[in-house]
């Protein structure tokens, strides 16, 4: 079993440790509201990149795949929203202002809210097809072949590992954001902050579209 486990376990730190769409807006979700928040953003990452494992493990996803039309939308949906945060980001740069207060209250961030860090790290991967395409192509790989009667249990236990390997890494990256911004708190900076990150996020969003 350790000789299937170790491949994997690689390959879920490699990807891990590669930045995407999901450490962006836990770095902007940081940023803006402090660690809690970026632990909240990278929650909901977690949990929408879980629904996309567990449609996979259950053999879902194929449906996705097979309409080009259902593929297509979901992708352009991820971008615009993207290409939304950047422009909040952008604005809140020309207006010298943070798009939220230094550290959200609590009660919110934890709720799967409209704009909420939840739903926005939620939503960033719920909406992003690369991570369906992931698990379709890594998962089979580790599911014992011939043994139908256990494919989707362990199918499922790999997801998790996934996702919890994808849960550390950005609950880290929120960590060590959350401590350098307040070495790093003042109008200038976040100004440049609010300014590159705006930019980072709508240039991903453009280009996840023109994919």
């Amino acid at each position: 079993m350790w000789g299937i486990l170790a491949p994997y376990l690689g390959l879920c730190l490699l990807i891990t440790v590669t930045p995407g769409l999901d450490t962006a807006v836990v770095v902007r979700s940081t940023v803006k509201g402090g660690t809690r928040s970026g632990l909240a953003t990278a929650l909901g990452c977690a949990l929408g990149l879980f629904v996309h494992a567990a449609a996979v493990a259950l053999g879902l996803a194929e449906l996705l795949l097979r309409s080009q039309t259902v593929f297509d939308a979901v992708r352009l949906t991820g971008a615009a929203f993207l290409v939304v945060l950047g422009a909040r980001s952008l604005w809140a740069a020309r207006r010298a202002q943070p798009v939220m207060a230094p550290e959200e209250a609590p009660g919110r961030l934890g709720r799967l809210l409209p704009g909420s860090p939840l739903a926005q790290g939620f939503v960033t991967n719920l909406t992003n097809p690369k991570a369906a395409l992931f698990f379709l192509a890594t998962l089979p790989q580790f599911v014992p072949a011939g043994r139908p009667a256990v494919a989707v249990p362990v199918a499922l236990g790999l997801a998790i590992i996934a996702v919890l390997f994808s849960l550390t890494g950005l609950s880290l990256v929120a960590v060590a954001l959350g401590r350098a911004r307040r070495l790093l708190d003042s109008p200038a900076f976040r100004r440049m902050q609010d300014g590159l990150l705006g930019l980072t996020l709508v240039t991903l969003g453009v280009r996840v579209a023109a994919e």
